[in-house]
Parts: C-alpha cells; structure tokens; sequence
C-alpha cells in the first residue's frame, strides 16, 4: 500500500491508480484531508471520495477525515478568515454546506491560517490513530531505517568499486 499525497484537485487518472492500488489487497482505507475551507477547497473532498467510490465499485471500505480546516475550526473564529468569491463555480454548493453547519458562508479559512504546530499534531493523531500496534509500527520502522541504511552502503561501495574497475578516481 502507496502513500499517496496531493496538492488541489486530483486527476482522474491519479485516483484511479491509487484505487487500483489499493484493491491489489483489499484493506480498510482512510483519506486524511487537509485543505481550505471555501468553495473550492469543500470542492476537493467530495471530487476525491465520488471517484474513488466509481472506479472502486463498491469494493473500497472507505472512510474519510477531514483533519483540518475543520467546521469546527471555523465556527471558533479563531483563525484568520477572509471573504468568499461568490462568483466560484462551487459557491452555491459551499453556501448549502456552511448552512447546514451553521457556518456564515461569507467566509473563508485557509489552512495557511492553522499554525505548523497545530497542523503536524494533527496530522501525527490521525495517522496514529490508524496505527493499530504502535510498537509493532516502531520496531518496523527502526527495520525499515537500517535497510536502507545498509542499501546505501552497498550502492557506495559498488559505485566505488565499478568506477576504480574503469581506471577512474575514487570520489571523496
């Protein structure tokens, strides 16, 4: 199973690969979501979750986290908002949503208004929540450093060895 991370609104072609991906081995997956909280960034979410339902047929067992900007973060009013741009294709749309959440519609929160802090927090308590041994997921992990580790010693010492193979000089 892929990472998969993305920037705006996906591709067709790059959901559909990441829902083929996942169903090679059919697991439990989450989308963890970070976006703006205006008529496009609302726009995203929904694009990503009804593609990834249609090209999986009804096969993913699929659960979706928005971890920030959240409605909750909005109706604080503790982070910095600005105005919407009523003339955006997604307004009506992000108009109903902000109603049925109680949320003024004239307004709009980025997450670049969430501080670094908040935002790693965040992420780090979604993506452990998902982790159902931590320290199995530790000890993987400590594994999975030392491979590599070992991979990039092996390629040094094979890169030296062809390049004094070819008579030319070693690197520093």
């Amino acid at each position: 199973m892929g990472l998969y991370s993305c920037r705006g609104q996906s591709s067709k072609t790059y959901v559909h690969e990441a829902v083929v991906d996942y169903l090679r081995e059919p697991k439990p997956l989450t989308v963890c979501f970070v976006g703006d909280w205006d008529p496009s960034g609302r726009s995203v979410p929904r694009s990503v979750v009804e593609r990834m339902e249609r090209y999986g047929n009804g096969q993913l067992d699929l659960a979706f986290r928005q971890i920030a900007v959240t409605a909750d973060d909005v109706r604080s009013g503790q982070f910095t908002s600005h105005y919407v741009n009523t003339a955006d294709v997604n307004f009506r749309r992000y108009e109903h949503e902000c109603r049925a959440e109680g949320i003024d519609p004239m307004g709009a929160v980025e997450v670049e208004a969430l501080s670094p802090g908040l935002l790693r927090r965040r992420l780090s308590d979604a993506i452990e929540a998902l982790i159902d041994d931590v320290a199995a997921w530790n000890q993987l992990s400590r594994a999975e450093q030392t491979e590599r580790e070992l991979l990039q010693n092996l390629h040094t010492r094979v890169s030296e060895a062809l390049r004094h193979e070819s008579g030319a000089p070693p690197t520093k």
